[in-house]
Formats: C-alpha cells, structure tokens, sequence
C-alpha cells in the first residue's frame, strides 16, 4: 500500500512544488522552502524532463496471410529407430532421427510433433532428432506429424521398436 502512496506523491508532486524559494539564515545556514519569505529570492527550475513512449503499432496476422504460400506436399519418415528394430541399451537412452521432404516451411509456422506410445512429447518445433532418456524396456511406438499453424496434420509416420534392458541380480 505505501508503494501505491509513493507513486501518487511522486506523480503529483511537480505540482505541489510550483515555488521554490531560498534565503540565508543569520547563522550562514541557506534554507530552501516552498513558503515565500522576505528577503527570499524565487528559484526558476527548468521543467522536469518526461518521457512519451511513440505510440506502439499492433502487428498481427491475420489468418490469409499465414495460409498464403501453398500447403508443401510433405514427407516423413523416422530413419532411427528402424521399424521393429530391437535396441540394447541398459541406460534406456534412445535417439529418434527424422527424414522430411521438402524442408519445414517456417513461414507457414509448420512443425513436427513427435508422439511417445501416444503422447505428446513437448512442443511441436522444428527439429528432426529427438532423443529419449530412460525408456522402459519393452515394445514402444513413436508416432512423427507435421502439423500447420493451426493444428492441421499435414504428414506422419510412425514405427515400433523394443528395447532391452539388462536385468539388475542382486
């Protein structure tokens, strides 16, 4: 609440401070008050220095311009893992590598969505490897699509590996 009352004091007080007068005391002591006085003499202070930001213009985009250029005839493909490839690996770490033809239009603001025994992994982007950290063992499938601006699946491929795991023995 006191920040609140700071800020309106200091909005307002330029105004409050129209007059600024100074006069020396008998002792030597200079005084400076917003009270007139005799024998005082008028400060001019030069204006406090403001600041008007330039009015800010809103781009957005509008849905034609995002659909302008023509949907790409997309083609994908998960090259690593390989279809019912089975993987040894004890640590579960798994590195998914995908092929795209013709290249990702990022002026259309089209994406790959990379999906894990059906769920979404993170966020669609741009990139075509992917890497899984410790995956149980088991049967997996992974799902790749390009998808448009507007969620419109535009390409997917999809594959099943398994993954092998040494058992612990205690």
């Amino acid at each position: 609440m006191r920040v609140i009352y700071l800020i309106f004091l200091l909005l307002f007080s330029s105004q409050v401070l129209a007059a600024i007068y100074r006069w020396v005391e008998p002792d030597g002591t200079v005084v400076f008050s917003d009270e007139e006085r005799p024998g005082a003499e008028l400060i001019e202070l030069p204006p406090s220095a403001t600041y008007s930001p330039p009015e800010v213009q809103q781009i957005t985009q509008t849905e034609s311009e995002t659909d302008s250029s023509p949907v790409p005839d997309y083609q994908i493909s998960i090259t690593a893992p390989a279809a019912n490839e089975s993987i040894w690996v004890n640590n579960g770490d798994v590195k998914v590598t995908l092929s795209i033809e013709p290249a990702l239009n990022p002026d259309r603001g089209d994406a790959i969505q990379v999906y894990l025994d059906g769920q979404a992994v993170g966020e669609p982007q741009a990139s075509t490897s992917y890497q899984f950290t410790n995956l149980s063992r088991g049967s997996h499938q992974i799902t790749a699509k390009i998808i448009s601006a507007d969620d419109k699946e535009l390409a997917s491929d999809n594959i099943v590996f398994h993954l092998h795991r040494a058992s612990k023995l205690n």
